[in-house]
């Protein structure tokens, strides 16, 4: 057994990392730690029965360090700094940054969409990455120490654009995304506008006009897959449910391209894949409740100038936690579906 110590482990993605330890037979929680939150995991997680007498206890670098493996379920500009703490007291341990911390490899990206210092760029934690040159993004993350988990909002748009840039149908510019949103992307920190008689019934656009700090990532992993993305149009929309996004793209096409082009590349890209899954039909997000599943359905547009493709994911699962534990499974050398669901929840 791997012992994992958590950091941040009141909030929505690390309960749903313990959720997932409590079915994995090769990692175990020794130690979970918060900001100011003290007292039985109960009082936080009250569905995590497995774990509910765990105490949360005064987040400490030194002890979480005595783990084979640190998850650091911390707000932005804040985990890079324990995480540099961590590996000063011992260099041997895994860690892997829930956060935006160390995703980008751009230190520019970084000042330009995050406040704080930039501390690097880790592992990206998205096996299915494309990569254009050198070894697969497996590879790579089976060498790993550290793991930069991905954003939600960019794993779908991810997931619903890189096989079309991979075989050359589009440069990756002038992408444009509109994603439904659950407010669980928003976390726990209680704010007006994300109380239960604002959100009901109403559908609330945020981060309009490029501001989302998900696009230097997306175009990060755009460019990794051979295109020369440097920004897209990205609108998220908070819709009235607790978890998962949708993401619809329009991809413009560089040149003519048919339909079997497009069903050829997307084939090629995740035929082979566990998790990432194409459809015949565009999906919801109630197909994926629960589950580390993404299904993408992608089209030709009847005027021939771009594809439209569709990506669904819990945005707690595959685009957090699950998505941290398959790229840990694989530094550990796990099966990297190792604890994780292939099916949603139904009704």
């Amino acid at each position: 057994m791997f012992s994992v110590g958590i950091a941040g482990a009141t909030g929505y993605a690390a309960g749903e990392l313990l959720s997932i330890l409590a079915g994995h037979p090769e990692l175990e929680p020794a130690l979970l730690c918060a900001g100011t939150s003290r007292g039985k995991l109960r009082d936080f997680h009250p569905h995590l029965r497995t774990y509910a007498d765990l105490e949360v206890e005064e987040t400490n670098a030194r002890r979480l360090a005595r783990n084979d493996v640190v998850v650091l379920g911390l707000p932005h500009a804040h985990a890079g700094k324990i995480a540099a703490d961590i590996e000063a007291e011992n260099p041997r341990c895994r860690i892997v940054d829930l956060s935006a911390d160390h995703r980008l490899e751009n230190e520019a990206d970084w000042h330009a969409f995050y406040p704080g210092d930039y501390y690097g760029s880790w592992t990206y934690g998205v096996p299915e990455l494309l990569r254009r040159d050198g070894p697969s993004h497996r590879e790579r993350l089976k060498q790993a120490k550290n793991i930069a988990a991905p954003g939600c909002n960019a794993s779908a748009v991810i997931f619903a654009t890189q096989p079309a840039v991979a075989a050359g149908l589009t440069d990756g510019t002038g992408i444009t995304a509109t994603l439904a949103v659950g407010y669980s992307g928003a976390g726990k920190t209680p704010k007006p506008n994300l109380i239960f008689s604002e959100a009901i019934e109403s559908a609330a656009p945020y981060k309009v006009g490029g501001t989302h700090r998900h696009i230097p990532e997306i175009a990060q992993a755009l460019r990794t897959a051979g295109g020369v993305t440097r920004s897209l149009s990205m609108t998220p929309i908070l819709v009235p449910m607790s978890r998962g996004i949708v993401a619809v793209v329009t991809i413009p096409l560089r040149d003519a391209v048919s339909a079997d082009d497009v069903e050829n590349a997307y084939r090629n890209a995740y035929e082979n894949e566990k998790f990432v899954q194409l459809c015949d039909a565009p999906p919801s997000t109630g197909l994926v409740r629960g589950s580390n599943a993404a299904l993408v359905y992608a089209t030709l547009n009847r005027d021939g100038e771009a594809i439209t493709a569709v990506c669904a994911i819990d945005n707690l699962m595959k685009g957090t936690a699950g998505a941290a534990i398959q790229s840990l499974n694989l530094a550990l050398g796990l099966d990297e579906s190792t604890g994780l669901k292939q099916n949603g929840m139904a009704p």
